[in-house]
C-alpha cells in the first residue's frame, strides 16, 4: 500500500471524528433520558410543574424562561450586532475593520462566568434601585445574553455581507443610488439568507448558555409575568439539580437535555439550510438576483424628494440626510457596543489586578477560598487545557486535511462539515452531561482531569477544524504544482510544502482552542468536579477545580470579592493574550500570501 493510500485512509479515519462523537453523544443522552420521558408520556413532561421531591417532573416553565431570556437578547443583539456589521463590513475603511472587529471578537473569548459576575456586580443593583424588583430576572438575562451573542452574529453578518459580489454595490452606485440605498436595497437582500443563518446561530447561542444565565436570572421556577420576573432556563435547571439528583430526578434531567438538543439540532439545522441555500444558487438563480439587485438599484437611485403641491404633501427626507443618518445611528450603536467591551474588561482589570500577586498565584486556597491563592487552580487548568489540545490538534487538522487535500466537494464534505458544524453549536452544558454519563461513568474515570481534557477536546475540535481548514485552503496552489511537477508524491507535498506555509493558520486555531478550553465551566464541573483542592494534582485521574469554576463559585457564593476580582482579572488577561496572539499569527499568515 502506497504512502499515499495509507494517509488517505488514515485521514479519513480522523475526519469521521467529529460525527462519529456526535452520533456518540446523541446515542448517551437519548439513551439517558429518551425511556424517561417514554415512560411519563411527552404532555406530562412538558406539562407546569416541577417538583421533584413529589416525583413531579415537568419542563414547560423552564421552556418559558429560556423563550422569554432568549427573545429579549435577540432584541438587543440581533439591531446592535447588524449595526456593527454594516459598519464593519460597508462604511469602515480597511485599517478601521482590522482594528475594530477583533476588538469585538474579543467578547468572544471572555468567560461567560465573567459576564455574570458583571451583572451580579453591575446590571442587578441597576435594576433593583432604577426599576424595582430583586434585580435577578429575566430582564438581567436578556441583557446579559444579548451581549453575549453579539460576536457570534456581528462574525458571520461581516463574512456574509463582504460575499456579496462588489458587482451589486458598483452597479447601484453607477445608477444614482446614494451608499446607504445601496445597502439597505440591495446588499442587504441579496445577503438576506446569510443574515438569517447568523440570528438563528445567535439563537442557538443564547438557548445554550448555563453559567451567566444562573447567576442573574434568579432561577426561580415560574411563569413570567415581567421582565423583572425571576426565570428558570433548561441549561439552569440542569446544572442546578444534576449535582444531587438520583434516580428518576437525574433521568428527568438527562431528558431536559434530550430536549434541549432536539432544539439546538433544529436551529443548526435551519442556519446549515439558509447558508447553503445561499451558497447553492443555480445560474439561473444568479441572473434573477442580479436583475432584482438592478431594479431595486434604479428605482432607489431614481426616488428623489418629492416637490409639494399647495401643501398638500409635506417633502420627503432628501437621500443624502437619510443617509447622514444612518450613518450616525450606525456608528452610534458601533460605539455602544465597543464601550460595554470597554467597561467589561477595563472594569474587572481595575477591581483585579491590585490583588494579583505572586503570593496569590503561588500558593494553595484556605478557607473555603476566602484566603491563600489559586496555584492548584491554575495547574489544574493547565493540565485539563494542555490534555484537551494535545488530543484535538491531531483530529482537527487530520479533518482539516482531508477535507481540502484528499476530496471534492460532494455528499460526503458537506456531511462532515455539518457534524463539525452541529458539534460547535451544542451547548457546553450537553457536553458536560455526555462526558458525566460515558467518560466519568461508563469507562469508570471518575471526576478527572482525563475525563474533563476528553470532553473539552471534542467542544474544541470544530474551531481546529475551520480555522485549520481555511489555512490550507490560502496557500495557492502553485505551491503543490510545482512539488508535484519536481517527482514529490501528493502527501510528501502535503508534509513539506502545504503544512509548513499553513503553520500560522493552524497555531491560530490551536490557541483559540486555548481560549476555549479556558473559559469553559460548565462542561468541566460535571466531568473534573467542583470540590476546592488543597493540593496540586498529581495524575490525570485526580479531580481538579479549574480556574473558571473556583471564580464561579467565589462570585456566586459570595466567598471573598478580592479573590474573585483577582481570579476574573486573570482569567481576562489570558484571554486578551490567546486573542493577541491568535490574531498576530493569522495576520503574519495573511500578509504572507496577500
Amino acid at each position: 500500500m502506497s504512502s499515499d493510500m495509507l494517509a488517505r485512509r488514515i485521514l479519513m479515519l480522523l475526519a469521521t471524528s467529529s460525527i462519529g462523537f456526535l452520533a456518540l453523544m446523541t446515542v448517551f443522552i437519548f439513551r439517558e433520558g429518551a425511556p424517561f420521558i417514554a415512560r411519563i408520556g411527552l404532555f406530562g413532561f412538558l406539562s407546569a410543574d416541577w417538583h421533584p421531591t413529589a416525583g413531579v417532573y415537568g419542563i414547560a416553565l423552564m421552556i418559558v424562561g429560556s423563550a422569554v431570556v432568549t427573545l429579549g437578547a435577540l432584541l438587543l443583539g440581533v439591531p446592535l450586532g447588524l449595526a456593527c456589521a454594516i459598519v464593519l463590513a460597508e462604511m469602515a475603511r480597511p485599517r478601521v475593520r482590522a482594528l475594530l472587529k477583533p476588538a469585538i471578537e474579543v467578547l468572544a473569548g471572555i468567560p461567560s462566568v465573567v459576564y455574570g459576575f458583571m451583572g451580579i456586580v453591575v446590571l442587578l443593583p441597576w435594576i433593583r434601585v432604577h426599576l424595582g424588583g430583586a434585580g435577578a430576572s429575566a430582564l438581567a438575562g436578556a441583557v446579559i445574553l444579548g451581549i453575549m451573542v453579539l460576536p457570534t452574529i456581528i462574525g458571520i453578518s461581516v463574512d456574509i455581507l463582504c460575499a456579496v459580489p462588489r458587482a451589486y454595490r458598483e452597479g447601484a452606485l453607477a445608477l444614482g443610488a446614494t451608499e446607504w440605498q445601496t445597502i439597505v436595497r440591495v446588499v442587504l437582500p441579496a445577503a438576506r439568507s446569510g443574515l438569517v443563518a447568523a440570528v438563528i446561530l445567535g439563537m442557538g447561542r443564547a438557548v445554550g448558555e448555563t453559567m451567566a444565565v444562573i447567576m442573574v436570572t434568579g432561577n426561580s421556577v415560574q411563569m413570567p409575568r415581567s421582565p423583572l420576573d425571576s426565570v428558570r432556563t433548561l441549561t439552569a435547571n440542569i446544572a442546578l439539580e444534576m449535582g444531587y439528583a438520583a434516580g428518576e430526578h437525574r433521568a428527568a434531567l438527562f431528558a431536559t437535555g434530550v430536549v434541549l438538543f432536539l432544539i439546538i439540532m433544529a436551529l443548526n439545522t435551519a442556519a446549515s439550510l439558509a447558508r447553503g441555500r445561499k451558497r447553492a444558487r443555480s445560474p439561473r438563480r444568479a441572473m434573477l438576483e442580479r436583475f432584482a439587485a438592478f431594479r431595486a438599484a434604479r428605482k432607489a437611485a431614481t426616488r428623489g424628494p418629492d416637490v409639494p403641491s399647495s401643501g398638500a404633501r409635506p417633502r420627503k427626507v432628501p437621500p443624502r440626510t437619510v443617509q447622514a443618518a444612518a450613518r450616525v445611528l450606525l456608528w452610534s450603536m458601533m460605539a455602544a457596543t465597543l464601550l460595554v467591551l470597554l467597561v467589561i474588561v477595563g472594569f474587572v482589570l481595575e477591581r483585579g489586578i491590585p490583588h494579583l500577586s505572586w503570593t496569590f498565584l503561588s500558593t494553595a486556597p484556605s478557607d473555603s477560598g476566602r484566603g491563600g491563592g489559586i496555584f492548584p487552580m491554575f495547574v489544574g487548568t493547565l493540565a485539563v487545557t494542555s490534555l484537551a489540545v494535545l488530543l484535538a490538534t491531531p483530529l482537527g487538522l487530520g479533518t482539516a486535511i482531508f477535507l481540502t487535500e484528499y476530496t471534492r466537494e460532494g455528499r460526503l464534505t458537506r456531511v462532515l462539515r455539518f457534524g463539525a458544524e452541529c458539534l460547535a453549536g451544542v451547548p457546553s452544558i450537553l457536553f458536560g452531561l455526555f462526558g458525566f454519563v460515558f467518560f466519568v461513568i461508563t469507562l469508570g474515570l471518575g471526576w478527572s482531569i482525563l475525563a474533563a481534557g476528553l470532553t473539552l477536546a471534542f467542544m474544541i475540535l470544530p474551531t481546529v477544524i475551520r480555522t485549520s481548514e481555511e489555512a490550507i485552503k490560502a496557500v495557492p496552489r502553485v505551491h503543490r504544482e510545482v512539488s508535484l511537477s519536481l517527482g514529490a508524491s501528493k502527501w510528501q507535498t502535503i508534509v513539506r510544502v502545504v503544512l509548513p506555509s499553513a503553520i500560522p493558520g493552524i497555531l491560530t486555531g490551536v490557541i483559540l482552542g486555548v481560549g476555549r478550553s479556558i473559559s469553559e465551566t460548565a462542561a468541566v464541573i460535571f466531568t473534573a468536579g467542583s470540590s476546592l483542592p488543597r493540593a496540586v494534582p498529581t495524575s490525570l485521574f485526580d479531580g481538579t477545580r479549574t480556574l473558571s469554576v473556583h471564580f464561579y463559585q467565589l462570585a456566586r457564593e459570595a466567598i471573598s470579592a478580592e479573590n474573585a476580582y483577582a481570579t476574573a482579572a486573570l482569567l481576562v488577561l489570558s484571554i486578551l493574550a490567546i486573542n493577541v496572539a491568535a490574531y498576530a499569527l493569522m495576520d503574519r499568515f495573511m500578509r504572507r500570501y496577500r
